[in-house]
């Protein structure tokens, strides 16, 4: 007990080095259909948009998806809303461009899928516009059968 006591508050120390804010700054680099690199007070930090999964670079739309959010956000002033990291260290958060969320755009937009965690959509309010850019045939779904990015990627670690 007097072990956890003594810990405690330097446990709680930590925990603002690991969580962030919301970060308004320049997109410098846009990597792929769902990060992109944000300059903000002389500091670069790369953002995943948190509820959506774009296609890889290699896979079908995944160039055209990069494309996209390039035109959309690359050089502008963005608001990235969240303060959790994924396992490779990026701030997953929603990215807002003059009040329009781009992340709902890439999936509107048939560029990305509703992030899904053990099948439930992580950002349920996303389903529409997914059903939506199916429904258009817009996008990844203009193809017969596109392959979710999770799917294609254990497809290629098989190979």
């Amino acid at each position: 007990m007097k072990y956890a006591l003594m810990t405690a508050p330097l446990i709680m120390l930590c925990l603002p080095l690991t969580a962030q804010a919301d970060i308004s700054g320049k997109v410098v680099r846009v990597l792929d259909g769902d990060t992109v690199e944000i300059m903000a007070e002389g500091v670069a930090t790369r953002v995943r948009l948190n509820g959506i999964d774009a296609p890889e670079k290699m896979q079908p739309f995944g160039q055209r998806s990069k494309k996209v959010l390039t035109e959309m956000v690359a050089g502008k002033i963005v608001l990235a809303v969240g303060d959790k990291q994924d396992r490779y260290g990026r701030l997953l958060a929603t990215l807002m461009l003059d009040g329009r969320d781009i992340n709902a755009t890439q999936v509107y937009s048939g560029m990305a899928w509703v992030y899904r965690y053990k099948g439930n959509a992580t950002t349920p309010a996303y389903l529409r516009y997914e059903q939506d850019a199916r429904t258009a045939r817009r996008g990844l779904w203009s193809e017969n059968q596109p392959v979710e990015p999770a799917i294609w990627r254990r497809q290629q670690h098989k190979q």
